[in-house]
């Protein structure tokens, strides 16, 4: 019996929430039934329910229990139309048999009201043993022609990156949550060497959405006139990320790194916006102790006629070299998920004046404070919410709705991963 073809017994694995188990070849005709009885149901009850292609949708998770997890949480995603999901379930365990096992159901809910009704196929396929290899030649049939194939891999890329490279070469767009990773450093490594190589394909991270809010709260800062002289004269940047106790570093999953994934892509965003390079001659560089890092920059000249007291003391003419650091810091936030972002700090000097930006939690996870603070006295702090920035089901539904590449994201992602050289 080949790899791709089911093995439909009383002892495999069973998996309620996923529908009815069927062999590969039936998986067309049985989801057809599936309509056909849905058409009929339709029929009596009056109700619309709306059928609409617009992407394929593959979810690959580790584990039965995260993509039951994902199952629930595409429920949620009423306003975007997936024609059809593909869940497919790695298990990488050793010494596991080489089977593929299939279901299929149709997953419906209200659109306006409960009298329209949008509905799509989903397909789960368990793979286990060597069948995880071919995954991409198993899905490659069941994927609707001449539709967009979004991918959603649910664990860290560097796992399996043959999979991952082979399923992403066939996809116009791949999402990771980098929230998710246990090896975070390598698994930002085996991303920037995707994206090095995808000519058509789109790369995304769940995290970046996360960061949205903190990153436009930043650059709101410097549109105000007042402020927009600072910017050309920050020196410092300062970030924190949330661990639940001081023990957390000690016992950090996987290579033994927190994962600091948002506040590396927040450094590496305020690096690039800022035109900062790495300095060569830094000493104290890198990841230490473990989840704190340090890096020494070389800073972009200010504009003509800028003045600054970098490095003088005084205010006088710019230097040829101006330095600038970079640190990443744990802070220990209890009621925070691990890897939130807590605090961003920039300190700039401008014509003999201080000035800090500061975007800081408390206790509330659901706000953050805005604050300024010059050398002739502080602005009134500002209270912004950030709770929307919390529901997977808003993020995943935003970078579904994205059909280009985000230069941006990649750019930045690239940033972090020469950060972490």
């Amino acid at each position: 019996m080949g790899i791709t073809e089911d093995i439909v017994n009383n002892t495999g694995p069973r998996l309620p929430w996923a529908g009815k188990r069927v062999r590969m070849d039936q998986v067309e005709d049985e989801l057809s039934s599936l309509w056909r009885m849905s058409a009929d149901n339709v029929r009596i009850s009056r109700n619309m329910n709306v059928r609409t292609s617009v992407l394929n949708f593959v979810i690959c998770a580790p584990t039965t229990e995260i993509a039951q997890q994902a199952s629930t949480i595409i429920r949620n995603l009423s306003s975007t139309h997936v024609a059809r999901v593909i869940l497919l379930i790695l298990d990488t365990t050793p010494q596991s048999a080489n089977t593929v096992f299939t279901w299929v159901t149709l997953r419906s809910f209200p659109v306006i009201s409960d009298v329209m009704r949008h509905s799509f196929e989903q397909i789960t396929i368990l793979a286990s043993g060597s069948a995880v290899r071919a995954t991409s030649t198993i899905i490659h049939p069941l994927l609707k022609p001449d539709l967009p194939v979004y991918v959603w891999w649910l664990s860290d890329p560097s796992t399996d990156p043959e999979t991952f490279n082979r399923i992403a070469h066939f996809s116009n767009r791949v999402i990771v949550d980098s929230d998710r990773f246990h090896t975070p450093e390598e698994s930002v490594r085996t991303l920037s060497s995707l994206v090095s190589s995808l000519s058509t394909s789109a790369v995304s991270d769940l995290n970046w959405g996360r960061i949205t809010t903190w990153r436009q709260l930043m650059a709101q800062f410097f549109d105000a006139s007042e402020y927009k002289p600072y910017f050309a004269g920050i020196e410092h940047i300062e970030i924190e990320y949330a661990i639940p106790s001081p023990d957390a570093l000690a016992a950090s999953a996987g290579d033994g790194t927190p994962n600091t994934t948002r506040a590396l892509l927040m450094a590496a965003w305020l690096k690039t916006s800022l035109g900062w390079q790495v300095s060569a001659d830094a000493s104290t560089d890198g990841a230490s102790p473990r989840g704190t890092y340090h890096w020494q920059m070389l800073r972009t000249p200010s504009p003509s006629g800028a003045r600054s007291t970098s490095g003088t003391g005084r205010t006088g003419k710019l230097k040829a070299i101006q330095y600038g650091t970079i640190d990443i810091r744990p802070r220990v936030q209890p009621d925070m998920q691990a890897g939130s972002l807590c605090m961003t700090r920039l300190t700039s000097n401008y014509d003999g004046k201080q000035a800090v930006f500061m975007v800081n939690r408390g206790d509330d996870r659901d706000h953050v404070l805005t604050s300024v603070e010059l050398s002739q006295g502080s602005r009134p702090q500002r209270t912004v919410s950030l709770a929307a920035t919390h529901d997977i089901s808003e993020l995943l539904h935003d970078e579904l709705e994205i059909m280009g590449r985000d230069h941006l994201y990649e750019a930045t992602l690239q940033e972090v991963f020469a950060l972490l050289v």
